[in-house]
């Protein structure tokens, strides 16, 4: 027994002994690899310059490289890039495509075309050449973004083009043949080119249905046919006299309208449309006779005064300014009158305008009464959208005054069977024309 536990013991510290050597082992490993990357980083800071050096070297010969490569292929492909330029360029001119475009289908809608039959000739070659120069230049370009943009946004502004000038067909070919070709050889995809293309489609054909359907329920029953045109002596009017025949035993009118307010081309005219006015009219039908003739300024003057000596006319806010009446002028009004928003404007209100437990105090605003007056100066019916107007006799307009207005010296006067009807002056003074373009003849 003695012997075994002897043994025993031995056995046991060799096992201690054989452990103690392993961990000195591994500490002089750890010990040996730490100095050594110790002594590599060392290495490596000092040697760092020449790395960040040799580093830079080798970025700057690959981006040599790839620039000799570039310019090698943007040698190759000198012409594409070119083209491409060239094709950028020439696809602004699809912009003034569009202008054009839309500045014509605007024309349709605000005037009459006509094309004198001789010119129609002359005006079909010269509006092609055009057609064919824009559609070349669109189809060279049809893959650059602006050339589809515009060829697609002008397509609707055909509309209005073929709708007011069926009867020139030297117009709508050449037109038509344009907006086809441009639209199908455009470079867009071709799923966008056919939803658009149903789309316009259905807009030209619903458009055309309605407003002729339009047309003819507007229709009335009556005929009109004009008997006699013509121009006044100063060539700033043009007159109609047209017969009306309906139920009633029909009537016969005069209607008039500027002749200054047109755009003249070579090969066509552009008629402005809106301004036509009934200056006289008799029931039933009856053989008008007209008469031009032309008068002075201080004549026609004297003639109204003469038949009636209290004539006034009243002056809009610019012939006010033109006058010099803007100066001092006020117009009284009821705080009732005036809207919500122009009472705050004026830093009033009434008690209609004060809301849940607003109070005037409140809201930094004066409480007027509905029936309390408000003085408002010119400046302040302009700035609140208001109208200015002020009653002046003609006895008190002077010379200077009917120029400043805008009245010639030799003014058109028309007769029709013996009886005045028209005065030129009365016109420019009651702005008979200006700014008051009527829309209905888009229904006649």
């Amino acid at each position: 027994m003695s012997e075994q536990r002897k043994s025993a013991r031995e056995g046991g510290k060799q096992r201690q002994a054989g452990i103690g050597d392993v961990c000195r082992a591994l500490w002089k490993r750890i010990k040996k690899t730490t100095k050594r990357t110790a002594n590599r980083c060392k290495e490596a800071v000092k040697n760092l310059p020449q790395t960040i050096k040799n580093g830079c070297r080798a970025m700057a010969d690959r981006a040599k490289k790839k620039w000799r490569r570039l310019m090698k292929q943007a040698k190759q492909n000198r012409k594409e890039i070119i083209l491409h330029a060239v094709q950028f360029v020439l696809s602004f001119a699809s912009v003034a495509y569009l202008i054009g475009v839309v500045m014509l289908a605007l024309n349709c809608l605000l005037y009459r075309l006509e094309i004198p039959p001789a010119m129609q000739s002359g005006f079909c070659v010269r509006l092609s050449l055009i057609c064919a120069g824009f559609a070349a230049v669109m189809i060279f370009t049809r893959r650059q973004i602006v050339t589809r943009f515009c060829i697609m946004a002008a397509m609707p502004f055909y509309f209005p083009i073929f709708l007011f000038n069926t009867e020139y067909k030297v117009l709508m070919i050449p037109l038509g043949l344009l907006g086809i070709v441009t639209f199908f050889a455009n470079g867009a995809k071709e799923g966008t080119k056919t939803i658009l293309g149903t789309v316009y489609l259905m807009f030209y054909v619903l458009g055309a249905f309605c407003y002729l359907n339009v047309l003819d329920l507007l229709k009335t029953s009556s005929v009109e046919t004009v008997t006699e045109a013509g121009i006044s002596p100063s060539g700033a009017y043009r007159y109609e006299i047209i017969e009306v025949q309906d139920q009633a035993g029909g009537n016969t009118y005069v209607s008039l309208e500027p002749n200054t307010y047109d755009i003249r081309y070579d090969h066509c005219t552009f008629y402005a449309m809106g301004y036509d006015k009934r200056i006289y009219l008799e029931r039933p039908l009856t053989d008008f006779q007209p008469q031009w003739l032309t008068a002075t300024r201080a004549d026609i003057k004297n003639e109204l005064i003469a038949i009636n000596p209290d004539v006034a006319f009243t002056m809009s806010a610019a012939q006010m300014e033109l006058l010099g009446l803007d100066k001092g002028y006020t117009k009284d009004y009821k705080a009732s009158a005036l809207s919500r928003s122009q009472r705050f404007a004026l830093g009033i209100c009434i008690s209609n305008d004060l809301i849940g437990d607003q109070t005037p105090e409140s809201e930094g605003l004066t409480l007027y009464k509905k029936s309390d007056i408000v003085t408002l100066t010119y400046q302040q019916i302009k700035e609140l959208g208001l109208t200015a107007s002020v009653e002046v006799k003609l006895a008190d307009l002077t010379e200077s005054d009917l120029v400043a207005l805008g009245v010639p010296e030799e003014n058109d006067v028309l007769l029709i069977n013996d009886k005045v009807v028209f005065r030129q002056l009365i016109a420019v003074l009651e702005d008979t024309f200006d700014n008051a373009r009527s829309f209905g003849y888009l229904l006649e």
